[in-house]
């Protein structure tokens, strides 16, 4: 990677509302309003990392669009490629937990704009005209048959172009089963040269068993990590397997760790030889302010860490210290920099103190 890559984001963005001060949906009688969405909140990453970043979506041309928009344009995503139509911005409503009360989240976004529109109102070859990486994750095609179209549309764009893909799988069980999840990944992963591939996401969503998908003893099951990239290297053609892997005693303390797998034909990292070849972070031991769209900033640092032309070892450290600093952080937006996310990295989680 030359380091100046444009890297295109595909989804949706919505408006978020939280009720405050820690409090239920049904005590609350008024709520924080933000906005974000997986691929939204990746651009936005990378954007105030310092890279070129581009966002692509449907959005409503009325005054909630247009906030939307203004919550990633603000802080230098190129959001022109949006196509602005429909009726209606999907919401939905985030509940901060407790201890051993999880947090919540009910969604709104059933008859959103990116809901009912078509495949066809994306011109691909025009969208992606100068991009250089396409990220989309699984929250994309189960929004609706027509997006999973669109989502097939756009790689095979890239395929023709020479573009690199990255898929966060990123399965959510309110939005489809998880059957219907593996039949579209099976048709879309193909296509993507780097899959992102969490612990919650490997056996709903990809339908891989050598792992259990853990959340209280994932990093016991390192290794069962190893094997399950190994196997959608070899069942997909992907170059790169990418998770995140915890262990989660409560909402506000658990443990991260990062792993980076390289398949035999990658050619993506800097100065990577034809290797079988994986690497893993250090654990960190968070507590944490807010457990949102972690996921989201570890993709985030990792296309920034590709982009700039990290080593294997540097790139999954960098990428794990932005996911846990996003645990510091309210909302969905990871607004940390590089110099912050590679101090973080260079502390292993070993502490901190006041920047003077």
């Amino acid at each position: 990677m030359t380091g100046n890559e444009l890297v295109l984001t595909f989804g949706e963005i919505m408006m978020r509302l939280s009720p405050k001060d820690h409090l239920r949906i049904e005590q609350a009688t008024e709520f924080d309003v933000r906005y974000g969405g997986a691929e939204a909140n990746a651009a936005l990453s990378l954007a105030y990392q310092g890279d070129r970043a581009a966002y692509v979506s449907v959005v409503p041309a009325n005054r909630l669009g247009d906030c939307a928009l203004r919550s990633l344009s603000t802080w230098g995503v190129d959001t022109s490629r949006v196509v602005r139509d429909g009726d209606r911005l999907g919401s939905y409503v985030f509940e901060v937990g407790a201890s051993v009360r999880g947090n919540g989240c009910v969604y709104d976004r059933k008859y959103s704009a990116i809901n009912l529109a078509r495949r066809d109102v994306f011109d691909w070859d025009r969208i992606l005209d100068g991009v250089g990486i396409f990220y989309f994750s699984g929250v994309t095609p189960a929004i609706s048959e027509e997006m999973a179209l669109a989502c097939a549309d756009a790689l095979a764009t890239c395929r023709e172009r020479g573009i690199v893909t990255a898929c966060d799988v990123n399965y959510r069980g309110k939005m489809w089963t998880p059957e219907r999840s593996q039949e579209v990944m099976r048709q879309l992963l193909p296509m993507v040269d780097i899959v992102i591939a969490n612990d919650e996401d490997a056996p709903a969503g990809l339908g891989i068993d050598c792992v259990s998908g853990s959340l209280e003893n994932g990093i016991a099951e390192r290794d069962d990590y190893v094997e399950m990239a190994r196997r959608l290297c070899a069942e997909s053609g992907c170059k790169q397997v990418l998770s995140v892997i915890r262990d989660i005693a409560s909402v506000e303390d658990s443990r991260w760790m990062g792993m980076l797998y390289s398949a035999a034909n990658d050619d993506l990292l800097a100065g990577a030889q034809p290797i079988d070849e994986h690497w893993f972070s250090p654990v960190y031991g968070m507590h944490v302010l807010e457990g949102v769209a972690a996921g989201d900033a570890f993709s985030g640092a990792y296309l920034h860490a590709l982009v700039n032309g990290f080593a294997p070892q540097d790139a999954i450290d960098y990428a794990i210290a932005g996911s846990v600093l996003k645990l510091t952080i309210r909302g969905d937006s990871n607004l940390v920099t590089e110099p912050e996310i590679r101090a973080v990295a260079a502390s292993a989680g070993g502490g901190t103190r006041v920047a003077r």
